[in-house]
């Protein structure tokens, strides 16, 4: 990408991306021990690793969207989305791969079960976080005071 339309494309790339990883993370705040319940009925993991995930999860998410949405550390951030979306693709395709008829967790729905529409919302992710990763410049912390 080149030109006058990068900055825009990007950072509606960025905007986009951290909205839909903060409402995730949110919903999946807020829903608590089905969020909790739905990671479980992928039978990828032992229960207390269920948990943790249920908790730790959120949270990164938010974090992610966070650094996208204000410009921190842009680059970082949207390895860890396409990190995230990687593994979120990966847990749908082996459910569909095995044929569990499951709730997806995405956004905490009840009604959004595991198919080919929520395999594309990842994919979907993947493709615009690694656009962003590649294209964004290297950031720099801000130095601190004193120094």
């Amino acid at each position: 990408m080149s030109g006058r339309a990068r900055e825009p494309v990007l950072l509606i790339l960025r905007l986009l991306l951290g909205a839909v990883l903060f409402y995730a993370g949110m919903t999946k705040i807020k829903s608590g021990w089905q969020f909790a319940e739905a990671i479980a009925n992928y039978n990828m993991l032992p229960a207390p690793g269920n948990q943790i995930l249920a908790v730790v999860l959120p949270w990164w998410e938010i974090a992610a969207a966070a650094l996208l949405v204000f410009g921190v550390w842009t680059r970082a951030a949207s390895l860890l989305a396409l990190m995230l979306f990687t593994a979120f693709g990966i847990a749908v395709i082996s459910a569909l791969a095995r044929g569990l008829d499951i709730q997806c967790g995405c956004f905490s729905d009840a009604g959004s079960r595991v198919g080919l529409q929520t395999l594309a919302i990842d994919v979907t992710g993947i493709v615009i976080a690694a656009m962003l990763f590649v294209c964004l410049r290297e950031e720099s912390p801000a130095p601190l005071p004193g120094r």
